[in-house]
């Protein structure tokens, strides 16, 4: 039977997991210096990919205690900075927002979270760091409004036209429809990740961190409220307190990292109460049914 887990990962190499999102197992930590920024599930595996140096860091599990680890050269500028898993294979997001003009954006593929192809130059100025995938399309959001669609991971093609106003944070599919939500509580809806419609925003400050489909809706979350939408149309806000700045949905329950160390914890992504309390800041929280 698939084993349900949540597995939140963060710096020095932490990796921790729980089946409920409450009580959660002893700490496993890396070398100083590991960080580990990202984490998706698929193909009964876990996968959480980081930095060391000036190298790219994977680690895979098929059951959240035993680690396979492999490591690629970044160039000190090439790091991956988003992970989604869809069509069989994990995508990592990658490039350099630090160059002047050009993020040189990239992807790398892999079908256990070990083995890493590329990496794979995409098109496009600016980078993409956030990805989901659904209706066999991969949709991703990034830097400076950047909005882009792939069926494999690939090959892209961008909105036309994007402002940076519209910058989306975070992505989520569900119900047939993908949902990214940004800055000022920004939320716009798409079928095939390039033409997006039914543009909302919020209040000045009300920024959204991330949306995940929880079970029958859209769950937006952040800072000082959360909006919930079963189409992606029309929304009901609420306001939170202490809300994680990612969420993950799983087991019934929102989970998500806050600074510093903290691991929150919700049923409705609205009352959020800490459930754990690491050393070492955690950056990503990931859930999954395990083999």
């Amino acid at each position: 039977m698939p084993k349900p887990l949540f597995v939140a990962v963060g710096h020095n190499g932490l990796r921790i997991t729980s089946l409920d999102g409450q009580t959660w197992a002893a700490p496993e930590l890396g070398k100083e210096g590991e960080t580990y920024r990202c984490a998706a599930s698929g193909n009964g595996r876990i996968a959480i990919v980081g930095s060391y140096g000036g190298s790219n860091i994977f680690a895979s599990s098929d059951n959240g205690s035993a680690w396979k680890t492999s490591i690629k050269d970044a160039q000190y500028s090439r790091y991956i900075r988003g992970l989604g898993f869809g069509n069989g294979i994990f995508l990592g997001l990658g490039g350099d927002p630090g160059s002047v003009g050009a993020a040189r954006p990239f992807v790398l593929t892999s079908a256990d979270g070990e083995k890493w192809d590329g990496p794979h130059d995409i098109p496009g100025k600016f980078m993409v760091r956030r990805v989901t995938f659904g209706n066999k399309l991969f949709v991703a959001v990034g830097d400076r409004g950047r909005r882009a669609a792939s069926p494999d991971g690939l090959k892209w093609t961008d909105a036309p036209e994007v402002k940076a106003i519209n910058t989306l944070v975070d992505v989520a599919f569900g119900n047939g429809v993908f949902v990214g939500v940004g800055l000022h509580g920004l939320r716009m809806l798409t079928t095939d990740g390039v033409k997006w419609t039914d543009r909302q925003t919020g209040e000045e400050g009300e920024h959204l961190n991330s949306v995940v489909w929880a079970k029958d809706r859209f769950v937006a979350v952040g800072a000082g409220a959360t909006f919930s939408s079963k189409d992606g149309v029309k929304w009901e806000r609420a306001t939170n307190a202490d809300a994680p700045v990612s969420v993950a949905y799983g087991a019934g329950v929102f989970v998500g990292p806050r600074w510093k160390g903290r691991l929150m914890r919700s049923t409705d992504a609205v009352k959020w109460e800490e459930a754990y309390k690491a050393d070492h800041h955690l950056e990503a929280v990931a859930f999954g049914d395990l083999v």
